[in-house]
């Protein structure tokens, strides 16, 4: 059995996620639940900071020509997707890391970037910097939309969805019971345990990736959309 692949992610992801989806064979449906927004940000003085937090590449996309002031500091970023959309738009890549944000602040030494400023969306996770100073500024926003009618006829037969944020489990959740599409038909495939708590119960199977990143979602996805 073929089953679907339902993308559900902000567009500029979510062709990403499809191109390499479509490069392991598997048939997809793009139809985003969020619509990505530049929001109006203050640039406070780089030479304040030791380094960049990103933990999105809507950050590095979405900011806009004041980024370019920051491009003399140490990137640290949170997953390949973001590393690369970093590197691409001409930022120093200092750090990695592989399971969010604050296992990546966790990692760092102790003696390291005392100051870092963190480049955000509107809504975004709690972090704990420890003893360092974080600084926060919004700089793009994700505004949710409704199922779209493309999801919606995917939906009507047994499908794989990728997750890839909390927040879209739960917009997602909410939409499916507003149209009254249970979930007991549906596999997910999501980013993180804490993902997985947003998503709930009562999905024909839900799947946690080793890692917070494409190609360790698309590696489930693709056994779950091929298999029997």
């Amino acid at each position: 059995m073929i089953r679907p692949l339902l993308i559900l992610r902000p567009l500029d992801g979510a062709l990403q996620t499809e191109r390499r989806a479509k490069a392991l064979g598997l048939q997809t449906i793009v139809d985003p639940l969020f619509a990505v927004e530049p929001m109006q940000w203050s640039a406070p003085a780089a030479q304040d900071f030791d380094a960049l937090l990103l933990t999105s590449a809507n950050a590095v996309t979405f900011g806009g020509a004041q980024l370019d002031a920051y491009k003399s500091l140490p990137v640290l970023a949170v997953g390949r997707a973001t590393a690369e959309a970093a590197e691409h738009a001409g930022f120093e890549l200092a750090e990695t890391g592989e399971s969010g944000g604050q296992q990546l602040l966790n990692a760092l030494q102790a003696d390291r970037y005392r100051r870092i400023l963190w480049l955000a969306g509107e809504q975004h996770s709690v972090l704990d910097p420890g003893d360092r100073q974080l600084d926060i500024v919004p700089v793009y926003r994700s505004r949710a939309v409704a199922l779209g009618e493309q999801a919606v006829a995917c939906l009507q037969t047994e499908t794989v969805v990728l997750i890839h944020s909390a927040r879209a489990a739960g917009h997602l959740v909410s939409e499916l019971d507003r149209l009254k599409i249970g979930l007991n038909r549906h596999h997910a495939v999501v980013f993180s345990t804490k993902v997985a708590e947003a998503a709930g119960q009562g999905w024909r199977s839900l799947h946690i990736a080793d890692r917070p990143d494409d190609e360790s979602l698309l590696s489930l996805a693709t056994r779950l959309c091929q298999s029997e």
